[in-house]
């Protein structure tokens, strides 16, 4: 593994300054055109209010459409600093956050890329690191407008496998442990643990749920807590049953095939998490073959990582924004078509992209956009970029081997 010197570590402020006027411009306008509400923010400020004064929290519709509290009762103790602010206040200060988040994110995946990938000395990383923003440009609005908090997930998991990395398990694993307390269906990225037997780092998860999940009997009391559990499982059933989901494969194909089966869902479910079981088995395997070999584990590890969280939205029934888990495949296959100057991937992957930032009227107008939408294509999308990142990373990884330096004896 070829870790890059200080100077390349630096962060690009052309970047920087790129996603600062984004993020500015995004509110200016909003604010112009009256569409400053974070509905979804809505939801957390409201919940967490509701948590604090003993009034419902879960099964009650905080806003117009799907405004009800889904997440874990310990999730909302995060929230409680913004009740010292009243709602207009705490909301300019969430999405000013999340503007943050999604420049230090971005930033911190191409960081990984750079360091653990072997690639080469990559030129006009501020153009690339823009354009692969760019590219999730779409998904990057539609979080900005509602408030919600996937990028902030997305961050925790770039900090959490970067600990994992250096063998922190103890930061690592807590930090995992906040995640899948927010959105459960992460647990996915327990896989990669359980094979490669971290054993610590799964422990110090554990802990850090087990007392995200006992946060509440300490402050509410044990009946009330039950109650809230309970109420939460209601919610999440009700949530899963209801939605569409129409970025997962599931939805695809009962598009296509008026015959799918009602197990469908379950069938995919199991036949990609099969195919990544075997695909991780398979590094674990080289790597056995090749232990000589400095930063393969890393580099391994790191698109394991990367691979699942950008496959969820196919997985799981879940609004189309979570797509933008997908940034990091994104943002790999930007370095490695321009460091390795295999520029026929463009048109590939313009197509692809074009479908995946689909649901824009401004970009493709109302009735082609909505068709797009409605017939699971963003989803399908999503799907063949992680297979074409699979392509890359494999041809990345033979480059890399032949050049990664083997460990002395």
């Amino acid at each position: 593994m070829t870790i890059l010197s200080d100077k390349k570590n630096k962060i690009p402020t052309g970047f920087t300054i790129f996603v600062a006027i984004v993020c500015l411009l995004t509110f200016v306008l909003n604010m112009i055109n009256g569409r400053f509400f974070l509905c979804d923010f809505k939801v957390y400020y409201t919940a967490a209010a509701n948590l604090i004064s003993g009034d419902p929290v879960y099964l009650v519709s905080f806003d117009s459409g799907s405004g009800f509290y889904k997440y874990s009762p310990a999730t909302l103790f995060f929230f409680f600093p913004y009740e010292c602010f009243n709602f207009k206040t705490a909301e300019t200060i969430h999405f000013f956050i999340l503007g943050t988040a999604y420049w230090y994110t971005m930033v911190s995946i191409s960081k990984l890329i750079k360091e653990y990938f072997v690639t080469k000395n990559v030129k006009h990383e501020v153009w690339l690191l823009s354009i692969s923003f760019g590219c999730i440009l779409i998904h990057f609005a539609r979080e900005m407008e509602l408030g919600n908090i996937n990028i902030i997930l997305l961050m925790l998991c770039c900090f959490a496998i970067r600990y994992f990395l250096k063998a922190k398990d103890l930061q690592g694993g807590i930090l995992l442990g906040i995640v899948i307390l927010a959105k459960p269906y992460l647990l996915i990225l327990l896989l990669p643990l359980v094979l490669r037997k971290r054993w610590w780092a799964l422990l110090w998860f554990l802990g850090t749920a087990s007392v995200g999940l006992l946060i509440p009997f300490i402050f509410l009391g044990p009946l009330k807590s039950v109650s809230l559990y309970g109420d939460w499982i209601k919610s999440i059933m009700a949530h899963t049953e209801g939605y569409p989901g129409i970025t997962s494969l599931d939805y695809f194909f009962r598009n296509v095939f008026p015959s799918w089966p009602r197990l469908g869902f379950f069938i995919i479910f199991f036949a990609l998490c099969a195919l990544i079981v075997l695909f991780i088995m398979n590094n674990l395997h080289q790597e056995k073959q090749e232990r000589k070999l400095i930063g393969l584990v890393e580099m391994n590890f790191i698109f394991e990582w990367f691979l699942m969280i950008a496959l969820l939205p196919n997985l799981i029934k879940t609004d189309w924004v979570l797509l933008l888990f997908n940034a990091p495949l994104i943002t790999f296959m930007i370095y490695y078509t321009a460091s390795r100057k295999k520029y026929w991937w463009i048109p590939v992957l313009v197509v692809l992209l074009i479908f995946y930032g689909a649901n824009s009227y401004d970009l493709l107008g109302r009735n082609l956009s909505h068709a797009i939408f409605q017939s699971g294509l963003l989803g399908l999308s999503n799907f063949l970029l992680v297979m074409v990142s699979v392509f890359m990373f494999i041809d990345q990884r033979k480059i890399g081997m032949a050049s990664i330096p083997s460990q002395t004896e």
